[in-house]
């Protein structure tokens, strides 16, 4: 019987999943392995997970957790929304980045991802969607040059997302062999001084 999951094993295992699967890739990942990195025995990872396609399923979902905790953060902060906007997508940036490398871990890893928990990348698309929304919204309501929150918010996030691929798309562009944070923050502010009108 799988144990609900909670508390600190549950992290220390998916933490070294997460690690493991990045460097080695899944296929050379053994639950023994990931055993030893999370400092548990291997029955307490059986315990928590039945086999390694629901320990990757539930590293697609911590994933979220993690993301849905960041827009929370983001959120409630005190800052101006083009600074809200700025952190929420240079940190949205930074913790997809393992993600997105072509190494053969991140490439193994997506296409576990996708085999064993392709909601997981939908509800990321459409978290994504929902806090450069809530930003814009708030954005409006503080006098910037917003007219249309959602629909702003959709030809951003469109705007951005060669700076999130999935491990496995092509990593090169026309103007550079790859877009990197700085790019990322310099089409931000051109875009927040577009809003400022």
């Amino acid at each position: 019987m799988v144990r609900q999951r909670t508390g600190d094993k549950d992290r220390q295992i998916v933490d070294a999943a997460i690690s493991l699967f990045l460097a080695k890739g899944v296929r050379s990942t053994t639950i023994q392995d990931i055993s030893k990195k999370a400092g548990v025995a291997v029955g307490t990872v059986y315990l928590y997970h039945k086999d390694k396609a629901a320990i990757v399923r539930r590293v697609a979902f911590a994933f979220a957790e993690r993301h849905e905790s960041f827009v929370e953060e983001v959120l409630s902060t005190r800052r101006k929304p083009q600074r809200k906007l700025l952190d929420y997508m240079l940190g949205f940036y930074d913790m997809w980045q393992p993600f997105s490398e072509n190494s053969i871990g991140a490439l193994e890893l997506a296409e576990a991802v996708i085999k064993y928990a392709p909601e997981t990348l939908e509800i990321a698309k459409d978290r994504f969607l929902s806090a450069i929304e809530s930003i814009l919204f708030e954005a409006k309501d503080t006098g910037l040059a917003i007219e249309k929150p959602s629909a702003d918010a959709q030809w951003i996030a469109l705007s951005t997302t060669a700076f999130f691929p999935l491990a496995g798309t092509p990593s090169e562009h026309p103007f550079r062999k790859s877009l990197g944070r700085n790019e990322l923050e310099g089409l931000l502010k051109w875009i927040l001084k577009r809003l400022e009108g």
